[in-house]
């Protein structure tokens, strides 16, 4: 697969891809649409996590068809954050917006969140509004952010997913943590930027 000239990437986009045959062709679609709107000079990274379904075979005709579309396939099911990770470590773009493969994080907000960073921020989340989660997931999610903010002294907002635009610099501290158990939202907020 052709990559771009990553030398003077501005934005890199990193999607974990999971059970996502059906819907890729679409997303990747819409995020050009906005990803227009910031600059010519990007990359979209999609890392299949070994989905089950046909998603790699669609993230390769994706790659044939846009040099600016990397495909990752890992060699098993890592999980979410550790493709995230995956992802972000083979980006090059001074920023990186990590989002989700499902739609739950819509596309038009990239150009938002990429102009509140560029105020002077170095990250960015976004918060997202009625969750589609069932009670006993959000139930254990409050439980397991109240107990990580009381051990860690950090606050975090349940609400808050991956979605959002890191600056390089958050993502050169983030590839230094050698945690085995990731969570990509929590190191980003870990790593203490502004």
């Amino acid at each position: 697969m052709k990559t771009p000239d990553s030398s003077n990437l501005d934005i890199s986009i990193v999607i974990p891809v999971y059970r996502a045959e059906k819907m890729i062709d679409e997303l990747v679609t819409a995020i050009l649409e906005e990803i227009s709107k910031i600059s010519p000079n990007y990359e979209i990274i999609l890392v299949d996590d070994r989905s089950p379904d046909n998603s790699w075979g669609r993230i390769q005709a994706i790659c044939q068809n846009n040099p600016n579309v990397k495909g990752v396939k890992l060699s098993r099911n890592f999980g979410q954050h550790n493709a995230i990770i995956s992802g972000i470590s083979y980006s090059t773009g001074e920023w990186v917006v990590v989002m989700d493969c499902d739609f739950q994080d819509d596309p038009s907000f990239i150009p938002k969140l990429y102009n509140e960073a560029i105020k002077g921020y170095e990250i960015v989340f976004a918060k997202r509004g009625g969750r589609t989660d069932g009670l006993m997931k959000r139930i254990t999610s409050k439980i397991f952010y109240k107990i990580f903010a009381f051990l860690t002294d950090l606050d975090f907002d349940g609400s808050v997913g991956n979605f959002g635009i890191y600056n390089r610099k958050v993502i050169e501290a983030i590839l230094l943590m050698k945690e085995s158990f990731k969570i990509f939202s929590l190191m980003a907020l870990w790593v203490g930027f502004k």
